[in-house]
């Protein structure tokens, strides 16, 4: 009798160390997951920041073109006015604002699917998480075609706002090939 308890205690025992590795086997790799989100996350907000600073330098040197082509301007003595430069200038100036537009809505654009693609990876993070034991060891790693899947939405809003601005605007779409024409 004592050796029947002994065996199914051992027995118990030997489950509940079973469990407990499964338990813990699943615990790091979901912790692997996240270091990996977390990751990729970092990687994310690097690019927003160079995408930000390149931004801010271009600001700076259309600044500094402008200056130029005004000290130019000064040392040609072309200071006539006549209805052609005006002409030339409200077209510059309309040039200017539909550039800051465009801008503006590409910016917009950047920033809607940032914030769609963060939510992406926190609903895949957060789906991986109450699946729980139903999930293997061998899937260890982030599912990376639902992360990407937005980075793919923000690639097409550009391509797709690129060419309804220029069909706006009644010029076709230039591209590589007939750009040199």
């Amino acid at each position: 009798m004592g050796e029947r308890s002994s065996n199914r205690l051992a027995s118990n025992l030997e489950q509940l160390v079973t469990r407990l590795e499964s338990i813990h086997s699943q615990k790091s790799s979901e912790l692997d997951q996240v270091s990996g989100v977390l990751a990729n996350m970092d990687k994310l907000v690097d690019i927003v920041s160079r995408v930000e600073l390149q931004r801010q330098a271009e600001y700076q040197l259309n600044e500094q073109l402008d200056k130029l082509n005004e000290i130019i301007e000064n040392l040609s003595g072309q200071h006539k006015t006549s209805s052609k430069r005006e002409v030339s200038v409200e077209e510059t100036l309309r040039k200017v604002i539909k550039g800051v537009k465009v801008t503006g809505k590409v910016m917009d654009i950047v920033a809607g699917s940032l914030g769609v693609m963060f939510d992406s990876i926190v609903a895949t993070v957060k789906a991986q998480e109450r699946q729980g034991a139903a999930r293997h060891n061998k899937e260890k790693e982030v599912d990376l075609a639902s992360i990407l899947t937005p980075l793919g939405n923000i690639l097409q809003g550009l391509l797709s706002s690129d060419q309804v601005d220029n069909n706006s605007a009644g010029k076709p779409v230039k591209t590589e090939e007939n750009k040199d024409e």
